[in-house]
């Protein structure tokens, strides 16, 4: 078991997990998924975990034009989300190992979905997805603190779910 790598990971998760809380899509939502896209990138490096590293990889590309869009108050364009759906998917077939690569691949996926939406409510639901994909893809390839960090997210996003989206429905 790589120490710094499971460190690493650590970190990455936590900022995540902070990240999940952020009631509305703003710089600082974003400015923690780059933060944690490059340690997450790290940690499935120093883990030769590359079609999870290469997805790090283009999720913080992903990101970065996020946070551009954002901070201009602008939309990131549909062709552009698909162009970087269709990089995960290529970067995904280059770096398949095995079956489980295609876990990677779907959480590279959804994350160009979470990071180019606007709302909040549809992206703490895709993250569920992701998140439970993660938590079973980080166990496969001994990502073991990413893989309880994972869960965290999960939880999390539960916590997160229920504070701004049904709870605050059911007050207003």
């Amino acid at each position: 078991m790589n120490v710094l790598a499971q460190i690493i990971g650590l970190m990455a998760s936590i900022i995540m997990i902070v990240s999940i809380q952020i009631k509305d899509k703003k710089n600082l939502y974003l400015i923690l998924n780059i933060i944690a896209k490059i340690l997450y990138g790290i940690n499935f490096a120093l883990l030769n975990a590359y079609s999870a590293t290469i997805m790090q990889l283009v999720g913080l590309a992903i990101t970065i034009i996020s946070y551009v869009y954002t901070k201009k108050n602008l939309n990131v364009p549909k062709w552009l989300t698909t162009i970087f759906i269709v990089v995960t998917i290529i970067g995904g077939i280059f770096t398949y190992h095995n079956i489980y690569s295609l876990m990677a691949i779907g959480c590279g996926i959804t994350y160009a979905l979470i990071i180019t939406s606007k709302n909040m409510k549809t992206i703490r639901m895709l993250n569920l997805a992701q998140s439970s994909l993660w938590t079973l893809y980080d166990f496969i390839v001994h990502a073991y603190t990413a893989s309880i960090s994972s869960a965290f997210v999960f939880v999390s996003t539960l916590i997160a779910i229920f504070r701004y989206d049904i709870f605050k429905k059911k007050t207003t």
